[in-house]
Parts: C-alpha cells; structure tokens; sequence
C-alpha cells in the first residue's frame, strides 16, 4: 500500500487566496506589524466564529488561521480584518523573531534588512511561488534555526560590527555587510523567480539539493527579558489550534494583565508582550488553567500533529484527537532530545523536517517512520485506536544511564524492537 497523493503539495493557504481543505476554506493572516492588540485578537475570534467553523490555529511559523469558510464568507471574514485595523502581510514570507528591535539579547535588529529586502523584491510578486521565503534571523531569544528558508541571513557580532550569513538553498554560507547581503538575497529570489513559480533555491545552478539540519530550537514558552525592562510571556495552543472562544479569552487575560500587545510566534506560541513580572505571572497563570503550554518541558510541546481527519481531505486518522494521548503516553520519553509528528497523509504539513518519531496515515492504518519524513513511510502497520497503548509499552523500556530518549529509540531501532512494538518503521535519513 502507499500514502493516499495529498492534494495541492506545494500550495499554502494566503490571506487573499484561502485554501480549501475538508472542512472549507482556510484563511492565513500574518500581521504585516508582527503585533495585534488585545481587541484586535478578541474581535478576529469573534469574526473566525461568524464566517468560519470556529476554529483558529497558529502555525509552526508563526501564523494565524481561520478554519471553515465558503466561498461566500471569505470576502466579510477578509473585511472584518481590515475593519478591525489588521494589516496583513502581502507577497512572499520573510521571516523575523517576533521580538525584533526588543530583545536584549539579539545580535541585530532583522527589521532594517527585511524592510530592505521587501522593497528590493516588490517588483517579483506574482513571480514567486508560494513557499519561497527567506529567514532573517538576528539572534536573540527566540531562533529561527527550525524554519526552511530559500534564502536564509543570520547575524553576527564581532565586537561593535554585525555582519550577516547568508545562505541561499542548501549553499555554503557567505558573511557579508548588511547592503551586500540585501544585495545577494535579491539576487537569489530573482533568479528564482526566473524559473518559474515552482521553483525553490535548491532548484538554482549550483545549489545543493538539500538543506543542512541546522536543528529546532525549543518553543518559546515562559517569561523572556525585554529591552525596555519589561516582559514578553509564550503560551502554546495544545498542537497549535483551539476554538475561537479560547483565542477570545487568551486576550482577555492578555489585557487584564497589562499587555501591550499580543504576537504570534514560532512553534504554535502566542507571546504577550510588555507585561512586568506580575503581569507575566498573572498571564501564565490564565492561560495555564485554560489548557495551554506555559513551560518548554511540557509534552505537548514536543508533539506536532495536523488538523487530522475529517478536517483536511487528505487525512487517513485524526491526528489532533490522538495527540494528546500520545503526549501522554511518550512523556517519559520526551526530553528535549525527541520530536513526535502525527501526520495523517504523507503531505507532512504540521512538520516539515524529519522527526525522531513520524506516525503517517496510510489506507488501512498508521505508518512508522524513524528519523525521518512522512514521505519515507514504507506501509501500515497499526490501528489508530491502538497507537496509544503502545506508545506507552515503548516509552516504559527501561534506559541506560545517562541514555537520552532519542538514543533509547535508536538502540530499539538497531534492535528491531521499534519494529515489533509500533509495526512498520522506515529510516531515512542518517542522523
């Protein structure tokens, strides 16, 4: 057997051009600032429940969704944003830490150069493809070493002086001053939009065909320092979603708790900024008794899982309804060294880079795949409704000392009691 052909590969969901998926349209806003208010959040909620299903979401990359629409329904969901005074992000994803210009412990502000960036691409729109995104990474608190990138600028400081790394595809890095390394991002989106709006980097002359593993860094949940003295505070969704409702209630405690402003971030996290230490407190606090993530050791955390049957077309089983009883059975297991992904078609959307762990929906029942994609899934092998039972066999295999959970799964592998335990697993990648 293989993997049902998951639709629209390649595609994603936009502010002007949702997506449909098996429960309607799906609509993505990115603030074009990074930062909504208290209200403007509250009032988006209220929106996602009058022209939608009532179901948001944040993404791995830090972006708003709003499930459920029609056809009929998208153009007043898209009215009320702007009534609301949101401005979406328009054209091609250029990635920044939320905390940009805040953060103390950043190497450079990554505004100045993605605003630089912006303007020098604004003639390529509508030559480059969806996923065609560039990362601008200056350091600090929140890293963006998990994100893809076609086209990728960390910073760094020497002393007084910043340079920039820049790395196009898969290529070799290249550290450059801020003018140049604008100048040698541009370049690569032009002449990857000379190829059509399929192309990514890796389809240049010349560039590797992959990307190195640069590694995810940690959600950013709990309390991080800000530059003005005050706080930012993340909270994760439980797998990035919830109902409207919570969304409404996350800014209630936002405001009550003196928030400037609220920010979608990496890895599903909704961070309150401007906050002073009983008002981080006080936030943590709601959001915890509302059911969310509020410290990076939490299970849940280390648990990626699509919206999952029936939700998406694609989907073989409910990923989003099994991943908290999979968080609770591996838990054990999950200490940071390990990552879990439910993904219920081979398409691999809620984690797009290998995993420790990959469960993959395939007709008759879930695939295993260890370190590896969910395209690398060899067949079914186990009932969705047994998954659970037997994740919570594996993760009690006494350890060795000193053994992490990733090596007690590699030892098991090398055994072939992964195998036994959780059916069939397919290794893809050397680690």
């Amino acid at each position: 057997m293989s993997p049902r052909p998951p639709a629209r590969r390649g595609t994603c969901p936009a502010f002007l051009a949702p997506m449909e998926t098996g429960d309607g349209l799906i609509l993505r806003l990115v603030p074009a600032e990074g930062a909504i208010s208290s209200g403007q959040l509250r009032g988006l909620a209220s929106a996602a429940t009058a022209f939608g299903n009532g179901m948001m979401e944040i993404t791995a990359r830090g972006s708003l969704q709003v499930r459920g629409l029609t056809a009929e329904t998208v153009a007043p969901l898209q009215d009320a944003i702007l009534d609301l005074g949101i401005t979406p992000r328009l054209g091609f994803a250029i990635d920044i830490s939320p905390l940009s210009g805040l953060d103390p412990r950043e190497a450079a502000d990554a505004r100045p150069l993605a605003h630089r960036i912006r303007e020098g691409a604004a003639g390529l729109a509508g030559k480059l493809g969806p996923k065609v995104s560039v990362v601008i990474d200056g350091g600090g608190a929140i890293g963006l070493a998990g994100h893809k990138a076609d086209v990728r600028l960390a910073a760094m400081r020497s002393g007084a002086d910043v340079r920039w790394s820049v790395t196009i595809g898969g290529g070799a890095a290249e550290l450059l001053a801020e003018p140049d390394a604008a100048a040698l991002a541009l370049d690569a989106l032009s002449r990857i939009a000379a190829l059509g709006r399929r192309a990514r980097a890796t389809d240049l002359p010349g560039c590797p065909a992959t990307q190195g593993d640069a590694g995810k860094p940690p959600a950013p949940l709990g309390t991080f320092p800000l530059a003005d003295g005050r706080f930012a505070c993340g909270i994760g969704l439980p797998f990035g979603a919830g109902a409207a409702d919570l969304f409404a209630a996350l800014a209630d405690a936002a405001e009550v708790a003196g928030a400037g402003d609220l920010r979608p971030a990496t890895e599903r996290v909704l961070l309150a900024t401007g906050l002073d230490a009983d008002g981080a407190r006080a936030f943590a606090t709601e959001a915890r008794r509302l059911g969310c993530l509020v410290a990076p050791d939490d299970p849940r955390a280390f648990v990626a899982a699509c919206p999952g049957a029936p939700a998406c077309v694609c989907a073989h089983f409910p990923a989003r309804d099994l991943a908290p009883g999979v968080a609770e059975a591996l838990a054990p297991l999950l200490d940071g060294t390990v990552t879990v992904h439910l993904s219920a078609c081979a398409k691999g959307c809620a984690h797009p880079a290998p995993a420790t762990l990959t469960f993959v929906g395939m007709d008759g029942g879930i695939a295993l795949v260890h370190e590896g994609a969910p395209s690398g899934a060899l067949g079914p092998a186990l009932p969705a409704d047994a998954l659970a039972a037997r994740l919570a066999t594996l993760a009690g295999t006494p350890r060795a000392p000193g053994e992490t959970g990733r090596g007690l799964l590699a030892r098991m592998r090398e055994a072939d009691v992964l195998a036994g335990l959780c059916g069939c697993v397919k290794e893809t990648t050397d680690r």
